[in-house]
């Protein structure tokens, strides 16, 4: 702020309105709940903790600097007095000159904010410690009036804001609607026929929980979170040969129900941790599956190869584990955050105790393989605090230490065993973000959106969580249980939040169009990964073997123009081409077109949630991709089959494997219709091979307008909204 100006006539009136008019004030003003968002968005970029860039040497994140006497002189908060307070002046006046925010940048307050900022000064200015930077205290359960709703404490927290608001939850799922959510949620993959026969479904969930397709399932989760790909990416996009094994030791690691503290040393520090445990090691390959830039041509320095891959490190490690905006500080100190340049730098010193060593398997070939191993320096190699985050103009030495503004911050007693420090520290009882951040990605995996939806951003700029105290009980709960993954997972498909229709009452749709309140379940659409898996079962043909090297699908050739000498060999064993998603290559320079329709996820950079767009291009190619036709083929195969010809027992069959549950009357009518004017209408014209099932057994041998009719039925069905949404 500049020089004080008096009091502007409309801030005077607004200010005397405020205090006259009880209409426009909220009974209980909260800093984090109302205030901090404000000044986040608004103030902060200028007034917050980087005091590089800081302004008139005014700071608005904290209290203690806010209240007193700025650059100018001037008192931007004055406790109990808005009337004198710059901060409320200016941000009322009339005069564009001294207007906060100021115009050129493109933001202007609301006047339900204004109200908000100054009814907070009257009532005293009080401030809260951001939510996420705050110890995790286990909240105690809410009493709410519905006492027979809740199945377990989870309830307690959802249904207190919903009684709040003068709401209440929806229904309980049907039964079909529960298995198939929950077989979906569970292993990524629709139920069997043999499962929708089981009349107990928490015996079936258990079995869900402890096969290896649920690791499968968990795994291609944390793979988004951990930017796995199996390529280098940039110009050459080499492939890997190492990175398959860290996406098997995923699956190991969820199926047997590892710890998640151990789950997180593992990959940080294994080799330091447990060195003599193969599997330990493995999982330290999350620092080796991010993208590397090879050169194809000249001499790249190694300090500049070195300075990249710190950079990774540390900023994937940040979002993942921390659920924080870390890169930010790479070249100044946080805007929004209590974090610093020497944060930054000093945990990349940590990860300076080992090196990156990369192998060709053919050092004349620019696109060969290449395969990565983490080595272990005798000593951490130097790291400099960059200015800008330029390798050119260093500052200082880094001194090996963690973020200072939490517990167990500081300068690391061992350098040598950097990697080991960070581990342990990430996973401390006192660490107020890991147990967090994890519980809220668990919630995200079985809710389709987290407690918190800016997964990968608890700062100050993200969102707010919409149960902070369920959150923090979650978490809790978390590190109580051992860092027990199953725990967690049972807990919530135990609940009766999980386990609501999906039809919200008329009162909570007109009140929570973005279902934040959960008071039905989120219905969301299945993952292109869920989507192909689900396609390949209910044709028959998914082929469910685990783990080993990636498969390379053969893919159009159009698909192939980013692909720097078309180095693209497709897996030529059939069977190998029908495994789960899981198992396909993932390239940096290119996706698969099926699963690039359908919002996979950014391969650079962690990815804590993807998005779920609903665009031309996905009907397009669930219509007309030679993919889509080919399971329908399949799927029109594996019907006339298994119901020998006989449309009304093939309506049944289908309706069980795509929809899971049972066909109406209606439903079975139009089926029974649309088969009979198709095959009317392929009578008088014959249907191209393409267009017709694979062979079928040659005791039932199917007509070809027959046949064609069927192909057509199935394209249908796989195309509608129950198969590709979970409900």
């Amino acid at each position: 702020m500049t020089t004080r100006r008096g009091l502007g006539a409309c801030a005077f009136i607004l200010l005397m309105t405020l205090f006259t008019n009880p209409s426009v004030t909220r009974a209980d003003i909260r800093f984090n709940r109302d205030i901090r968002a404000i000044l986040s968005e608004n103030c902060l970029g200028c007034h917050g903790p980087d005091a590089e860039h800081r302004r008139g040497k005014l700071r608005l994140d904290r209290r203690e600097d806010a209240t007193k006497p700025a650059e100018s002189g001037d008192i931007a908060i004055v406790p109990g007095q808005p009337e004198k307070s710059a901060l409320i002046e200016r941000i009322n006046t009339a005069d564009r000159t001294d207007l906060m925010p100021p115009p050129k940048s493109h933001k202007a307050l609301t006047n339900k904010q204004r109200e908000l900022l100054t009814q907070w000064v009257a009532e005293g200015a009080k401030y809260e410690e951001h939510w996420s930077f705050a110890p995790i205290q286990r909240p105690e359960l809410p009493v709410v009036k519905n006492s027979q709703w809740p199945r377990n404490s989870i309830d307690n927290f959802i249904l207190e804001r919903l009684e709040s608001e003068g709401l209440q939850p929806a229904q309980q799922a049907s039964p079909e609607t529960l298995r198939r959510r929950m077989s979906f949620a569970i292993t990524g993959l629709p139920p069997t026929a043999e499962s929708q026969s089981t009349p107990n479904l928490d015996v079936e969930r258990k079995g869900w929980l402890s096969s290896v397709q649920h690791g499968e399932h968990l795994a291609r989760h944390w793979m988004d979170v951990a930017r796995y790909a199996d390529s280098a990416g940039f110009e050459l996009d080499n492939p890997f040969t190492h990175a398959w094994q860290y996406r098997d030791w995923l699956v190991r690691s969820f199926s047997s129900n590892k710890s998640l503290d151990r789950f997180i040393q593992e990959q940080i520090a294994g080799d330091e941790l447990w060195p003599q445990n193969d599997d330990a090691k493995a999982g330290v390959l999350f620092l080796s599956v991010g993208p590397i830039k090879i050169q194809s041509a000249g001499i790249r320095r190694p300090e500049e190869e070195e300075n990249d891959r710190l950079t990774d490190l540390v900023d994937t490690t940040g979002s993942a584990f921390l659920g924080l905006t870390v890169g930010c500080t790479r070249c100044h100190d946080h805007k929004f955050d209590p974090l610093t340049q020497n944060d930054y730098y000093g945990i990349q010193a940590l990860f300076s105790d080992s090196k990156r060593l990369v192998s060709k398997t053919n050092s004349k070939e620019n696109t060969t393989p290449i395969a990565i191993e983490l080595q272990r320096n005798a000593a951490p190699t130097l790291v400099k605090v960059l200015r800008r985050g330029e390798l050119e103009m260093p500052l200082r030495d880094a001194t090996p230490s963690l973020p200072l503004v939490f517990p167990g911050g500081g300068p690391v007693e061992n350098p040598t065993q950097g990697r080991s420090a960070l581990a342990q520290w990430l996973t401390r009882s006192d660490n107020p973000l890991t147990a967090r951040v994890l519980a809220n990605r668990i919630w995200q995996w079985y809710f389709g959106k987290g407690l918190v939806r800016t997964a990968g951003d608890f700062g100050r700029q993200g969102e707010s969580p919409s149960h902070p105290e369920l959150l923090d009980w979650l978490a809790s709960e978390l590190i109580s249980s051992g860092w027990d993954l199953r725990h967690i997972e049972n807990l919530i498909l135990n609940s009766a939040t999980y386990r609501q229709s999906s039809i919200p009452s008329a009162a909570v749709k007109a009140a929570d169009p973005e279902q934040r309140l959960l008071g039905a379940f989120p219905r969301r659409r299945l993952q292109a990964e869920e989507l192909r898996d689900a396609l390949l079962a209910v044709s028959g043909k998914l082929n469910l073997t685990s783990f080993g090297p990636p498969i390379t699908p053969p893919v159009e050739p159009w698909a192939l123009a980013a692909l720097r000498n078309k180095n693209w060999s497709p897996t030529k064993d059939e069977s190998e081409l029908v495994r789960r998603s899981l198992y396909l290559i993932v390239r940096r320079s290119i996706k698969l077109p099926f699963f690039d329709a359908f919002n996979s996820p950014d391969t650079v950079n962690s990815c804590s949630a993807r998005e779920s767009t609903v665009v031309a291009s996905q009907a397009l190619t669930m219509m007309n991709s030679g993919d889509s036709l080919r399971f329908s083929r399949e799927l029109a195969a594996r019907l006339w089959s298994e119901s020998k010809g006989d449309a009304t027992q093939a309506t049944v069959l289908v309706w069980r494997w795509l929809f899971g549950r049972a066909p109406s009357a209606l439903e079975s009518q139009k089926a029974t219709a649309f088969l009979n004017a198709r095959e009317f209408v392929w009578n008088k014209t014959a249907p191209d091979s393409q267009a017709l099932p694979p062979s079928v057994h040659a005791a039932h041998p199917i007509p070809l307008p027959t046949g064609a009719a069927w192909v057509e039925w199935c394209l249908a069905l796989i195309n509608s909204n129950e198969f590709a949404y979970v409900d």
